[in-house]
């Protein structure tokens, strides 16, 4: 009888605790994604401004992400003040370095006292609208399986690949790499994903000829980053394209990729063992907020 209910709490014990060795279902907890983030600041502008009242018009800037942004290189663009606002400036860029993941903002000042000058019969609802275009980049690195068929004692070709802290801090990351084995050769799979509000661009996208200047060569230039894949096995390539126009088909391992999957391939091992795997990514991102004022006669 002793017997009996010995056996059955160990039982319970097993099922409360998961069976060692045994995989799980939990899932693998997601990246944190950020880059900078941009907000009027409060009452600047106010919700509501009479014809030729001076107002203020601040912005606050904070890098939540991973990477740092160079002394000048983020660039922003408000839109919506036309001719008939006063003491507006309409671009602005950032006057120091923003550090990675900072925690109190940088201001910007577009107008101390701007004013609404033309003469109004009734109100008029204007929308401010601000554009931040700056530089930034992503690091991710997995362990993979260099095998020599699907079936390896060492590691596992079959599964998602990606664990916790495999993306730093930013809005591009990637957000699945698998394995498999294709006749003789190993391939990886990763995906590139948008994981914000805004749009992606190459690394060398000038923000004023796209945003001022509205240039095609530069619009051309959306959805694509700039990748360098490194890995200390040899043979690898994969499937990218170039940097510069017209983006052909290369197989690399440094060029340009669409978000979206990646594949690269590499001979099957002769020695099957783990072995690291990265991916670089760097990309200009580009997002807009809006914000209403409200002008009375």
């Amino acid at each position: 009888m002793k017997k009996y209910i010995l056996g059955a709490l160990l039982i319970s014990l097993l099922l409360l605790s998961g069976v060692a060795g045994c995989p799980t279902n939990t899932p693998t907890p997601a990246a944190k994604s950020s880059g900078l983030s941009v907000s009027f600041s409060k009452d600047a502008p106010p919700l509501s401004v009479n014809v030729n009242q001076e107002f203020p018009i601040f912005v606050d800037i904070l890098n939540g992400g991973g990477d740092y942004i160079a002394k000048g290189d983020a660039k922003f663009y408000l839109t919506g003040s036309g001719q008939s606002f006063e003491n507006v400036k309409s671009s602005l860029s950032n006057e120091r370095v923003l550090n990675k993941e900072s925690t109190s903002p940088d201001k910007l000042i577009f107008a101390s006292n701007a004013k609404f000058t033309f003469p109004l019969q009734s109100l008029l609802v204007q929308t401010w609208a601000l554009t931040s275009c700056y530089p930034y980049g992503t690091s991710s690195q997995a362990n993979i399986c260099i095998a020599a068929s699907n079936q390896s004692s060492i590691c596992s070709i079959s599964g998602e690949k990606i664990t916790s802290g495999f993306n730093s801090v930013a809005p591009v990351q990637i957000s699945s790499l698998t394995e498999e084995v294709v006749g003789s050769r190993l391939r990886v799979s990763f995906t590139i994903s948008n994981k914000l509000d805004g749009q992606v661009y190459l690394p060398d996208t000038d923000c004023d000829s796209l945003l001022q200047q509205k240039e095609y060569t530069e619009a051309a230039k959306k959805d694509k980053v700039g990748i360098e894949v490194r890995s200390p096995e040899k043979d690898f390539v994969c499937k990218l394209q170039g940097s510069t126009f017209p983006y052909i088909s290369v197989d690399s391992l440094e060029g340009s990729a669409q978000l979206g999957t990646v594949i690269c391939e590499r001979p099957l091992s002769k020695e099957d063992h783990v072995s690291p795997f990265s991916v670089i990514m760097r990309y200009r991102y580009v997002s807009s907020i809006t914000k209403n004022l409200n002008i009375l006669p």
